[in-house]
């Protein structure tokens, strides 16, 4: 029976380069990095001698992003668009959409455009906008109203 969530995982090329965006790009707090080798590591991923180096940040809502870099073995760059079966996405809440994507653009994340605005019956209910990390993962970002 499941309980509850506990993180989103990103495979990336470079963990500190990754540690480094979402800590002082995106404001994260980076918990703790670790490796990952041996019986079970092995198990988990499902790749003989595996070795991977993972780090674990949150922003202290309970849910957390991991980060994972293959050393054993080494993945190869794949490019997921939006509407690949495969890709995802993980979502934030901002508080004044505008001003964080300004903010964000001028900080180097890589929005695919400006916000967008969703009007139902004459009313704003939201904000939101794409964008990607360093590895091409995707991001949303949401203003509620």
């Amino acid at each position: 029976m499941l309980k509850s969530f506990f993180h989103t995982g990103f495979v990336v090329k470079d963990l500190e380069t990754s540690v480094a965006f979402y800590r002082d790009v995106m404001g994260l707090n980076h918990e703790f990095s670790s490796e990952r080798t041996g019986e079970f590591a092995e198990r988990v991923v499902g790749f003989k001698n595996a070795h991977l180096r993972i780090a674990f940040l949150n922003m202290e809502n309970g849910h957390h992003l991991e980060l994972v870099q293959y050393i054993v073995p080494e993945g190869a760059q794949a490019k997921f668009e939006r509407n690949d079966l495969g890709a995802s996405h993980l979502a934030f809440f901002v508080e004044n959409m505008e001003e964080y994507h300004a903010a964000m653009s001028g900080r180097g994340l890589r929005f695919i455009g400006p916000p967008a605005t969703l009007v139902e019956n004459g009313k704003v209910m939201r904000k939101a906008a794409y964008a990607q990390d360093p590895d091409g993962n995707w991001l949303e970002f949401v203003e509620l109203f």
